[in-house]
C-alpha cells in the first residue's frame, strides 16, 4: 500500500491561490495549485478576515468567505461543521487547510482554525510574504531564462542547484508554472476569437463553403492557433467540411 507523504502547509495569500491552476491528483500523487510563480500548494496557512458565512438548515454543510485584502476565497466543511459553525463575520483568524476544486472554484477544506488578535502577528507574516515574493521572483527569472539556453531538465537542475541554491522541485514547479500558464493564455485567445473566425466563415462562403487557405489568410492567425479554433468548432458542431480543404457552418 502506498502512503500519501502530508504535505507542509504553506504560508500564502488569496491571490496567488485564485489565480493558480487546480492540478487534480491522480490518486497517488496529491492534487495542487500550481502558482503563477511556480509554486505547487496542497495546503494552505492563511491570515484572513471572515467576511461571509453560511450554514445549512439541517447543519450538514458550511462555507464562509475569507478575505486578505487580496482577494477571496471561500472555506467548505461538509458533515463536521463546528471549525465554520463556530466562527463569526468580522473574525481574523489563521486558516490551515486542504486546496479543493469544484466547478471552477478553487476552496479551502479547514483542518485547523485559530482567531488572531494580535496586529504584530498581521504585520509579521506580511513581511513574510513579501520576503517569500521576491525569492519565488527571483527563481522564475532565473529558470525561466535557463530554460532557453538548457534543453536537457536534469542539466537544468543540476546548473540550477550548483549556481544558484535552487531545489529541483522548485525547478519542476516553475517550470510546469511556464506549461500551464502559456497553455491557458491560448485558451483563452481561442476563446476570444473563435466568434471572429465564426463570422469569417459565413462572409468568406460563397456558396460552397469556405477554403481554408483562404480563411487563414483573411484572418491573419498563426496556423497552429487557426487549426485548434477550427478543430473545436467541428468538434462542437458549428461547421463540418463538406470536402478536404473547405469550411462549412451548420
Amino acid at each position: 500500500m502506498v502512503e500519501l507523504k502530508r504535505m507542509t502547509a504553506i504560508k500564502t495569500n488569496v491571490a496567488s491561490i485564485t489565480s493558480g491552476r487546480f492540478i487534480k491528483g491522480d490518486g497517488l500523487t496529491s492534487s495542487f495549485v500550481i502558482t503563477r510563480l511556480g509554486q505547487k500548494i496542497s495546503r494552505v496557512r492563511m491570515l484572513v478576515s471572515v467576511i461571509d458565512k453560511f450554514v445549512s438548515n439541517d447543519r450538514t454543510y458550511a462555507n464562509v468567505t475569507l478575505d486578505d485584502g487580496t482577494g477571496t476565497i471561500r472555506a467548505k466543511a461538509f458533515q463536521t461543521i463546528s471549525l465554520l459553525e463556530n466562527l463569526e463575520i468580522g473574525d481574523r483568524i489563521e486558516i490551515i487547510g486542504r486546496l479543493r476544486s469544484y466547478a471552477d472554484e478553487i476552496y479551502i477544506v479547514p483542518e485547523i482554525i485559530q482567531k488572531i488578535e494580535s496586529n504584530e502577528f498581521l504585520k509579521l507574516r506580511e513581511l513574510e510574504l513579501k520576503k517569500q515574493e521576491l525569492e519565488l521572483k527571483r527563481k522564475y527569472k532565473i529558470i525561466s531564462e535557463l530554460q532557453k539556453k538548457v534543453s536537457d531538465l536534469d542539466e537544468l537542475k543540476r546548473f540550477a542547484k550548483r549556481k544558484y541554491k535552487i531545489r529541483s522541485e522548485d525547478v519542476e514547479g516553475i517550470l510546469l508554472s511556464i506549461e500551464v500558464f502559456s497553455e491557458h493564455a491560448i485558451e483563452e485567445e481561442i476563446k476570444n476569437k473563435k466568434e471572429e473566425v465564426i463570422k469569417l466563415i459565413e462572409k468568406l462562403d460563397t456558396g460552397n463553403g469556405c477554403e481554408y487557405s483562404l480563411l487563414m489568410k483573411e484572418s491573419g492567425l498563426k496556423e497552429d492557433l487557426l487549426e485548434r479554433i477550427v478543430n473545436e468548432l467541428l468538434s462542437e458542431g458549428v461547421c463540418f467540411e463538406p470536402r478536404p480543404g473547405i469550411i462549412k457552418l451548420l
